[in-house]
């Protein structure tokens, strides 16, 4: 049974963190959300499978996305700032010669 409050992103944030402790992650690829789990500590599994089952892959899934969404928008400002400051030094070095 799904949580059926609108949970914070708070709890979906810590459950992530507790899962990756466990060496389980979760990620989009193919437009899905998968679970990976590599070498998982296989004693918390039952906690975290109870986690999974009360919040829903689909409030987990939804976190992911906005999360690597954002991540995406803060790499895509940092390669527009790193080829403006590019920009800039090469006008500043053609000014100087």
């Amino acid at each position: 049974m799904a949580y059926s409050d609108p949970m914070p992103d708070a709890y979906v944030a810590e459950f992530l963190d507790l899962a990756r402790s466990a060496n389980v992650t979760f990620d989009i690829t193919e437009d899905r959300l998968h679970m990976r789990m590599v070498r998982p500590n296989w004693s918390m599994w039952t906690p975290i499978r109870h986690m999974l089952d009360e919040i829903g892959h689909e409030r987990i899934e939804a976190f992911v996305r906005r999360e690597a969404a954002a991540r995406q928008a803060v790499e895509s400002w940092n390669e527009a700032s790193v080829e403006r400051l590019d920009a800039a030094a090469e006008m500043m070095r053609g000014a100087q010669i």
